[in-house]
């Protein structure tokens, strides 16, 4: 956690309010001042132009920037790849330079940078290169990319399922579709009781936002749900956990311990695993089916082309990972003094990658803001999914029912999906940009 990275748990919310208001503050005067970085993580209804635009003003050299609130910034692909793959540089402070002493709420006249704001689930989104490496080799031989394909069709039975639910020639894809059926999918692999499921649903749509809360402060009110959501979600699986060690069954908490028993700490292993993977993933999910609908709707000749040639659902879900990826925004704090890209970066500085911009850097792809299924290189591969950070760790569940919502859909009646009216975003969502609505209608 850095200095100023509070646990809401921790204050009463006279505190809590002063914290998230003065945050809140800071970025907005540094974004009046002009500066790029503060104006996005305001995420105050910037339209994709303006982004861009700011996402140019970004580019050239140098390719590492720091910005007026006192964070290096790139919008570069090849700077991006050096951060987010160099292990020197982590989520969260080093030791001895701000961990283990009580995190103090910030303020206006604060001396030091705000670099992170709250920490609704730590130390999930700090966990470290090796931690994700580790989890990730545990748990492989159930959520990896093989064991996951053998899921393909329960995924495209929950999105058939949940469209058939949806009926009609108008529904939200976001809240009928997306999100009913990704918490269907997990539902049914965790046998979840019926009486659970409401409440399962409920908590992961709030849960998605805990990204955005770590550089974005969210409101009071929003704080407090955060917090809430995750807790119960995390006293939910904890149960669950308890009952599957005390009496095993065919299901996906039961081959989670079987899993990471070779880890000296099963029940924690799962517990982490499945608050990421349902506590972000299936926001992750949700979003990424939004955002390949939308893209695919707004190039119609790519909605042809994948109506024609369904076997390229796989090749649409990485191009949206490229041209809209479900986490935008990804921090890291120098453990140690760095040199990044010719730059040097003190220990304990934070640094941002704008994954979107970078994915769209044109030194590196043809025809970036061109959203396009086929004829993607593969020597410069997206940021999207980084192997070190959460966001790689839930990548199979995600592009799993990505893929599987866009061969249901190319293979119903649905050729004729329209958009009926704008989509609706979470506010004060830089990270994951998060679709709250998406209304949709069939010609």
């Amino acid at each position: 956690m850095t200095k100023h990275q509070i646990d809401p748990r921790q204050f009463d919310d006279s505190d809590l309010s002063r914290h998230l208001l003065a945050a809140r503050g800071t970025q907005w005067m540094r974004g009046n001042r002009g500066d790029p970085y503060a104006l996005i993580l305001r995420d105050q209804g910037i339209e994709p132009r303006v982004l861009g635009i700011l996402h140019q003003g970004m580019r050239g050299r140098p390719l590492l920037r720091q910005s007026e609130s006192d964070v290096w910034v790139t919008a570069s692909h090849e700077a991006g790849a050096a951060v987010l793959g160099d292990a020197r540089l982590v989520p969260e402070v080093p030791a001895g330079a701000g961990r283990g002493r009580r995190q103090r709420i910030f303020g206006i006249d604060s001396r030091t940078s705000l670099k992170h704001v709250l920490a609704v689930d730590d130390p999930l989104l700090a966990m470290d290169r090796a931690g994700f490496e580790r989890l990730g080799a545990l748990t492989a031989p159930v959520l990896g990319a093989a064991p996951m394909a053998d899921r393909h069709d329960a995924a495209a039975g929950a999105f058939a399922e949940a469209l058939g639910r949806a009926g009609g020639s108008a529904f939200d894809l976001m809240t009928d579709v997306a999100r009913t059926a990704s918490v269907s999918f997990f539902a049914e692999l965790l046998k979840l009781p019926e009486d659970l499921r409401a409440v399962f649903e409920e908590s992961v749509a709030v849960t998605a936002a805990v990204p955005d809360a770590l550089l974005c402060p969210p409101t009071l009110s929003m704080a407090r749900r955060l917090v809430a959501s995750y807790d119960t979600l995390r006293g939910m699986l904890e149960e669950l956990i308890a009952a599957r060690a005390a009496a095993p069954d065919d299901d996906l908490v039961s081959a989670l311990l079987g899993a990471t028993s070779g880890g000296g700490a099963p029940a924690e292993d799962t517990l982490a695993t499945l608050m990421l993977t349902l506590g972000l993933g299936v926001g992750m999910a949700s979003n990424l089916v939004c955002a390949a609908v939308c893209a695919l709707l707004e190039h119609p000749d790519q909605w042809t082309l994948l109506h024609e040639n369904p076997s390229l659902a796989a090749d649409a879900v990485e191009e949206t990972l490229r041209f809209a990826p479900p986490v935008r925004l990804v921090s890291r704090i120098a453990s140690t003094d760095v040199e990044i890209v010719g730059q040097p970066v003190e220990r304990g500085h934070q640094l941002v990658v704008l994954v979107d911009a970078a994915n769209r850097d044109p030194e590196v792809y043809d025809e970036p803001e061109r959203f396009r299924i086929t004829g993607r290189s593969a020597a410069a591969a997206p940021l999207s999914l980084d192997d070190a950070s959460y966001a790689g760790f839930v990548g199979g569940p995600v592009r799993l029912l990505t893929r599987a919502a866009l061969e249901v859909l190319v293979s119903g009646p649905y050729r004729g999906l329209r958009p009926d009216g704008e989509p609706v975003h979470r506010m004060r969502a830089p990270v994951t940009h998060g679709v709250a609505r998406f209304p949709v209608a069939v010609s």
